[in-house]
């Protein structure tokens, strides 16, 4: 019997978005986030603005049919089992529209989020007899641009769980559906995210985390492995292609580290690491003379960039508090170059 635990997301404060430029966008997701021809599927719309939202219609479509309409957000719709799909792509969208007074712009926003996930049979071997090794978590777009996460287990997984593999499916299940998908800034930005989970088990979570020796001939297109292990030690991310993370409960690694190796933001704390500076809408500047140019172009003050340290010669920045980049959980804030450098992330992915 598989754990459905989804303990974070009660906990989870309301979102407020920056005011602004005019936004509306909308997500559907899919819980569990990786579901077998036995299971029933939860499947969840949403929208958000950055402005009241009035007349609010959201039509839920699951593989291809219309299977509810909403006028209130979140909206929620169970199906399934789907045996039908078994070993196929069950895919889903929702279309919303609605009014958004007092901003910028046409009065009525709409949006429309596309997603896949793949039912795989109950022993999760999903397409296993044509040498598949991996189970569709979501899919959103196929493109050389986009970021393709291959999620494994590490050996501690088995040792502690037996297989481990249901446990490594739950943990994904709350990775996704408390972490990432709602997470401010990456929502309704999936379809530039693919993701997946591995059945073999990594070699090691040491060292950034070491996957499989099979894994770069079964997932040749994944982009970025992650690595999820059960014991509690310090995560890294090596080369924007790897990272370790702690599965089973702590959330505070993967949301940070899964930040540094696909979006390249850097770590905004005073510590020992590695800092680096993005090419393009860097979240931290080598420089103070980098970082002034930032806030000068921006028309914002340039006496907010501060030295946040020492280390590795120096490095500049303008972010306070705690943020996704100095702690990593998901109710911290991005700070706002780590925005904008998502924001550029996703207009060039």
């Amino acid at each position: 019997m598989q754990r459905r635990k989804r303990g974070l997301i009660a906990t989870l404060p309301f979102v407020t978005l920056l005011a602004g430029a005019c936004t509306f966008e909308a997500q559907m997701t899919h819980e569990p986030a990786v579901a077998t021809s036995e299971d029933q599927i939860t499947f969840t719309a949403e929208a958000r603005s950055n402005g009241n939202i009035k007349d609010l219609s959201m039509d839920m479509y699951v593989g291809g049919v219309l299977v509810q309409t909403c006028t209130t957000t979140p909206c929620t719709y169970t199906g399934g089992p789907y045996p039908g799909f078994e070993n196929e792509w069950l895919g889903y969208h929702v279309e919303a529209s609605g009014e958004v007074p007092g901003v910028p712009g046409p009065t009525t926003k709409s949006d429309t989020d596309l997603g896949y996930t793949g039912i795989t049979e109950p022993d999760y071997s999903w397409k296993a007899s044509q040498g598949a090794w991996f189970v569709p978590v979501r899919w959103g777009d196929w493109s050389w641009q986009n970021a393709n996460i291959l999620l494994s287990r590490a050996p501690d997984y088995v040792t502690n769980f037996g297989s481990g593999f249901g446990v490594f499916m739950d943990d994904i299940n709350d990775k996704m559906n408390d972490v990432f998908w709602p997470k401010e800034k990456l929502f309704a930005h999936h379809d530039d995210v693919n993701v997946y989970a591995y059945r073999k088990t990594a070699a090691s979570a040491s060292s950034c985390g070491q996957p499989h020796a099979d894994a770069a001939t079964d997932a040749p297109w994944a982009t970025d492995h992650g690595i999820l292990h059960v014991a509690n030690f310090g995560d890294c991310t090596s080369g924007f292609e790897r990272f370790s993370a702690e599965g089973t409960t702590n959330t505070q690694a993967f949301l940070h580290e899964l930040s540094h190796s696909v979006y390249e933001l850097a770590d905004e704390y005073d510590g020992f690491t590695f800092y680096f500076e993005a090419a393009n809408e860097p979240n931290i500047f080598d420089t103070e003379a980098g970082c002034r140019a930032e806030q000068t172009a921006k028309s914002r003050n340039p006496d907010e960039c501060y030295q946040f340290t020492a280390n590795q010669s120096g490095w500049w920045g303008t972010h306070t508090g705690t943020t996704v980049m100095t702690n990593g959980l998901v109710t911290h804030p991005w700070s706002l170059e780590s925005e904008e450098r998502l924001d550029w992330w996703f207009d060039n992915n």
